[in-house]
């Protein structure tokens, strides 16, 4: 068995012990370091009115590099999301910038990234069915992988991405069981686009009834925003895009 074999296997036999999110992220980021990738993160591509910030299941950026993409809604315009769109393979940031498609604009989001030290970049895409592009996203100083690392990497990144999902899962479902129907019912014209006053006039309630279930909604979910709530609801698939 090669060292690159043996390691993968130890990794995925980690995994099974694994009980939260937190600790299932940081024993991948272990895994990765063996070939100079020290941050990353493992986040679904936000739907409409939804932001990567609540719909990143796993982050570890430098503070600097995460406020700056986060307020400045760098994910819009990040080639190494636009690219999931392109390959259902891994691939690096310098495989691809060198696709002729992504603007100046677009570009200097990932030449900003080496302003924290995050020269090289790996992307694994998660193409799954009912649900939006995700991927893990992995970055370094310094990382040059030989074939038998990218693919101890990529399986890596599958299996920690769905322990991470199963568990981000089994934590919403737990949550949403304990809403009533009426609530669900709210959060679904919530995730449709509705207001309190809209949502009311459908559900033949006072307004002010419609914003108590979604506020109990909320409480429940141990969310600070109605998009937190919704993005709870869609990743348990309780209620539709």
């Amino acid at each position: 068995m090669s060292t690159e074999q043996h390691a993968i296997g130890e990794f995925i036999e980690q995994l099974s012990v694994m009980s939260t999110i937190e600790r299932t992220w940081t024993s991948f980021l272990s895994f990765a370091r063996r070939y100079g990738f020290t941050n990353g993160g493992i986040a679904e591509m936000p739907g409409p009115r939804q932001r990567i910030e609540d719909t990143t299941l796993c982050l570890s950026w430098p503070d600097g590099w995460r406020d700056r993409y986060f307020t400045q809604n760098y994910v819009a315009d990040d080639p190494a999301q636009l690219h999931l769109g392109r390959t259902r393979s891994p691939y690096t940031w310098s495989e691809m910038l060198s696709c002729p498609y992504y603007t100046p604009r677009q570009r200097r989001i990932v030449h900003e990234a080496s302003e924290f030290a995050l020269k090289v970049g790996y992307i694994v895409p998660i193409h799954q069915v009912g649900s939006g592009p995700t991927m893990v996203t992995l970055a370094g100083a310094n990382v040059e992988l030989t074939g038998s690392q990218n693919l101890a990497l990529h399986l890596a990144a599958m299996y920690a991405h769905a322990h991470v999902r199963n568990l981000s899962l089994a934590s919403s479902e737990a949550k949403i069981a304990q809403l009533g129907p009426r609530e669900r019912e709210c959060l679904q014209w919530v995730a449709d686009g509705k207001t309190d006053w809209e949502i009311s006039e459908i559900l033949s309630i006072s307004e002010k009834t419609a914003n108590t279930y979604i506020e109990r909604v909320k409480h429940k979910f141990g969310v600070a925003t109605r998009v937190q709530a919704v993005v709870m609801g869609l990743r348990a698939r309780q209620i539709k895009y």
